[in-house]
């Protein structure tokens, strides 16, 4: 008994789970087929007992319309043709006599409603398979009608529907155990992918994925598309790990050499010093900008900051930027408008870092525009969304740059002359995808215009 628990305990979960579902499954079709039998063995006594009311009813209407005589005559016919003794009869007059009929036993008024085959005796043999007749009395006039039911026409029903029962029995719950095996397998199979994948994905294979199997929605489809979707981005979070290493290292060791080398001269002359101070200041003060919009870049897409959202109108946000940089604009003779829709526009967001968004787009026009250049943004409510542009007539992006500008640390100008540190296109993304909003660069004829969806 011990080993055989074991063996249960040791197979797979799922072919053990078929397994104990067949047995519930074997359990309750006993259970139906037990209440089918006993179900029709009532029936049937029932339209025995129905046919032997019918027989009485037939007989109260021979006696009224023939008298006596049509009423024995009918009843010593039938006790005559009674095959095997299937049926018997007994009628009996005032005083108790026998007057019609093929039981030779005397009955009395207390009969039973099932009398033995030996208690009885007959004109003729009882045949052997008759075990009993139940039994009915009816008074017809002055007349006593006892008439009886053998049950072995009720046995053979019965035996018949039982091999029926078992033999459904068995086939039922034999299918059903291979299906729930196999299922159980199948299913077994699933999961063994499933553990194969997170398996290889904790080894650092995060190019594994689980298996998709067509024309399946069920559960295990659905946990499937969750784990695949997981180390989907859980591959792009390590690639933008890795790249943003690289990156650090490639952009970081300029300004670095850079700065090493006004400290060395710092250290080597007494002469001009306060240059190479501030020179050095700069550098350092480039180094811990970048540091800065990359811890900020990397709060914003892990999405720490939702709980702050509040109601923001969208218009007064952009109104403090242009009030910002107008100056800027001024400098180098730029025009820097404003056109709002003619819609509100509210949205939930966070109003710091709305700003930061529009900021890093309206100082990227202002850097990479010449002097003369015209930035315009504007606000519209369309299809229930919100639209924001920055649009300039400055020398644009190249269709093959316009998904790289996004990137960090990639920067349209090759020769890395202007300043920046190549990630404000990076923060304005990050900040727009925190909102749910899309940032796209348009098609356009003249200048460069970046879209920024917000759904509402």
């Amino acid at each position: 008994m011990y080993d055989v628990r074991n063996r249960f305990r040791s197979l797979r979960t799922s072919v053990r789970l078929s397994l104990q579902f067949s047995m519930l499954y074997a359990v309750l079709s006993a259970l139906v087929f037990v209440a089918a039998y006993w179900f029709t063995d009532f029936e049937v006594r029932d339209w025995v007992s129905d046919q032997m009311r019918g027989d009485a009813g037939t007989f109260a209407a021979i006696y009224d319309e023939q008298g006596e005589a049509g009423l024995q005559t009918r009843i010593a016919a039938l006790a005559d043709v009674s095959f095997e003794n299937t049926r018997i009869y007994q009628l009996q007059d005032a005083q108790g006599g026998i007057v019609a009929g093929n039981i030779v036993t005397i009955l009395s008024d207390d009969v039973s409603s099932f009398f033995e085959a030996d208690a009885l005796e007959l004109r003729t043999p009882i045949d052997e398979e008759v075990a009993g007749y139940w039994m009915r009395r009816d008074q017809i006039g002055t007349y006593t009608l006892f008439q009886g039911s053998g049950n072995h026409i009720v046995a053979e029903v019965m035996e018949a529907v039982g091999i029926a029962l078992g033999v459904g029995y068995l086939v039922v719950v034999g299918l059903g155990l291979l299906l729930g095996v196999r299922v159980g397998q199948a299913t077994e199979g699933r999961i063994s992918e499933i553990s194969q994948t997170l398996a290889l994905a904790s080894k650092g294979d995060l190019s594994a994925r689980v298996p998709r199997h067509h024309n399946e929605n069920d559960d295990l489809s659905r946990i499937s598309t969750g784990i695949n979707a997981a180390l989907d981005q859980l591959k792009r979070l390590l690639e933008s790990q890795e790249q943003i290493s690289n990156d650090i290292a490639h952009d970081l060791r300029t300004p670095l050499q850079r700065l090493r080398q006004r400290l060395e001269m710092m250290r080597d002359s007494d002469v001009a010093i306060g240059d190479d101070v501030d020179g050095a200041l700069q550098q350092v003060e480039g180094i811990i900008g970048t540091f800065n919009a990359l811890l900020r870049i990397a709060q914003i897409e892990a999405q720490d900051r939702r709980a702050r959202f509040d109601e923001v109108d969208m218009n007064e946000v952009i109104e403090n930027v242009i009030d910002l940089y107008e100056p800027a604009a001024e400098d180098k003779a730029q025009k820097l408008t404003f056109a709002p829709g003619s819609s509100p526009v509210q949205i939930q967001g966070d109003a710091n870092m709305l700003t930061q968004l529009f900021a890093n787009l309206v100082e990227n026009a202002l850097r990479y525009c010449p002097n003369g250049a015209s930035i315009t943004v504007s606000t519209k409510f369309s299809n229930g969304q919100i639209q924001a542009s920055v649009a300039d007539d400055g020398p644009g992006i190249m269709p093959e740059d316009r998904q790289r500008v996004f990137e960090r640390f990639v920067s349209t100008d090759s020769s890395r002359s202007s300043a920046g540190n190549g990630l404000g296109l990076t923060l304005a993304k990050a900040i727009a995808e925190m909102h749910g909003a899309s940032i796209t660069i348009q098609d356009s004829m003249i200048g460069t215009e970046f879209l920024i969806t917000f759904e509402v």
